[in-house]
């Protein structure tokens, strides 16, 4: 892909941002990083950034709730894991909370339980001691709570081999 020297200027940029924004959702973040690697000007990005909001091309709190269940549908992340990402993104803690309250608890115990039930299989432990820090250690790398963690792990390990802790 070549790079181009040459300079865009604050209506390119809108139209540009526009088109992309028209085909996938983007939050304010990506939008000023994408401006200011363009190498926009701070006064000229908050120019395009402000219209792209007014527009409705852009809307984080829109963004932040698609991102929420894509993100435990499909990735199966847990809420400490979208928080984060969320926040890295540069979504305000209103909003994002307010996107994390869409998560049903029950559902995300339910992909926890499916996600170390699958898991368990493939570790490769030596003792029970073993076997249950590695699920733990893995369930919460996907962001789920401890407390979750510990009482899947534990409901999935009883289940499993009762004689086996």
């Amino acid at each position: 892909m070549p790079t181009t020297s040459k300079q865009i200027d604050k209506h390119q940029a809108l139209s540009r941002l526009q088109a992309l924004c028209a085909r996938s959702e983007h939050c304010s973040g990506d939008i000023r990083r994408k401006l200011i690697r363009w190498g926009i000007d701070s006064t000229d990005a908050e120019w395009v950034l402000q219209r792209l909001l007014s527009d409705r091309f852009i809307d984080d709190s829109r963004y932040a709730s698609y991102f929420v269940c894509d993100k435990a549908r499909f990735n199966r992340w847990g809420r400490l894991k979208i928080a984060a990402a969320l926040r890295a993104k540069g979504i305000s803690a209103d909003v994002a909370s307010a996107a994390l309250a869409q998560l049903d608890a029950e559902q995300s115990i339910d992909s926890l339980t499916d996600l170390l039930a699958r898991k368990l299989p493939q570790i490769k432990a030596q003792n029970g001691y073993e076997r249950r820090t590695k699920l733990i250690r893995f369930g919460l790398s996907r962001g789920y709570e401890p407390d979750q963690v510990m009482a899947v792990v534990r409901k999935l390990l009883a289940n499993a081999d009762p004689d086996d802790d």
